[in-house]
């Protein structure tokens, strides 16, 4: 057998390559001639003065040899020669081929293209308009869009501005929710915010459940759907509607006051025998800021519901 029991509560980021010149280089040989006379000596003769090598004469690649035919013997007896025979000088050589200096050629222009600069970066975009404002919640599964959706769907149809999550608010809803005492605590950041709480206790796997469904059914069942009807009819418009029943309509005007702006949730499983003795429980907090349900100002802050269609958990 199944038991479930729920409260709620409220407070206040080119080189250019010239041609290559090969060296040029102007190789001339040359031959080394000599030039030798021969001589015919006679028995019985005085030597003839020797002749010695003439000069010696470099050119390119030219050569020639040049001798004296030996004299020729007779049986009569020649008068004694007292000198060589004389020589005819040799040709002069030709003159040394003239190498002319040839400077190296310069090297031949090389076109090199005009790169043009690129562009300047385009301008980003402009970002897409935000998408309207959703009149039901979404099914995503992250906790804080979906305390959000649950609060600013109810706050649409009181033309009340959207809320804003805060994280430092939600840091200090988990230090209550945690203490799993339910009761009104504003002493995490020193107060100045309002508060919302509320309890979902099951015996039917209380963990299945999830933090998810526990916020959202705390918003959306609980503070706004549960006390919507309780708020008095004639209260709209006034800067203090009767106030007999505060208990009853509390967490409804705090939760569609228009000039709240942030809020931040935790909601936390607490074991059984803390906040219920037989069952686990979720505890939900909820603070926002600025507070609301302040005296004197509900008629600026707490207008009439516009119809449109209830949504739940």
């Amino acid at each position: 057998m199944k038991a479930s029991i729920l409260l709620a509560a409220s407070g206040a980021l080119m080189a250019a390559a010239g041609p290559v010149l090969q060296e040029r280089r102007v190789v001339v040989a040359t031959d080394v001639v000599e030039e030798w006379v021969t001589v015919t000596v006679t028995e019985g003769r005085p030597l003839p003065t020797m002749w010695r090598p003439g000069k010696v004469h470099v050119r390119p690649h030219w050569s020639s040899t040049s001798s004296i035919e030996p004299s020729s013997t007779t049986s009569a007896e020649p008068e004694p020669t007292s000198a060589a025979p004389e020589v005819p000088s040799p040709p002069p050589p030709p003159p040394a081929p003239v190498v002319p200096d040839i400077p190296p050629a310069p090297p031949a222009p090389v076109d090199v293209p005009d790169v043009p600069a690129p562009p300047p970066a385009s301008p980003p975009p402009p970002p897409p308009p935000p998408p309207p404002q959703q009149q039901t919640p979404s099914a995503g599964d992250d906790y804080t869009s979906t305390l959000l959706q649950h609060h600013n769907v109810h706050r649409a149809n009181h033309s009340a501005n959207a809320l804003g999550w805060s994280d430092q608010l939600a840091g200090y809803a988990l230090q209550v929710a945690k203490s799993c005492r339910f009761a009104h605590d504003l002493s995490p950041g020193g107060g100045g915010y309002g508060q919302n709480l509320a309890m979902y206790g099951t015996t039917d796997n209380a963990a299945g459940f999830g933090a998810n469904k526990a916020g959202a059914q705390a918003a959306s069942d609980y503070w706004y759907n549960g006390e919507l009807n309780k708020f008095p009819s004639n209260g709209y418009g006034q800067a203090n509607p009767d106030m007999g029943d505060f208990e009853e309509w509390g967490h409804f005007s705090q939760l569609v006051w228009a000039s709240t702006q942030q809020v931040g949730c935790a909601s936390y499983l607490c074991p059984a025998g803390t906040i219920v003795p037989t069952m686990q429980s979720w505890f939900t907090v909820c603070n926002y800021s600025p507070a609301g349900n302040m005296g004197g100002a509900y008629g600026q802050n707490v207008h009439r519901p516009m119809g449109q269609p209830t949504v739940s958990a």
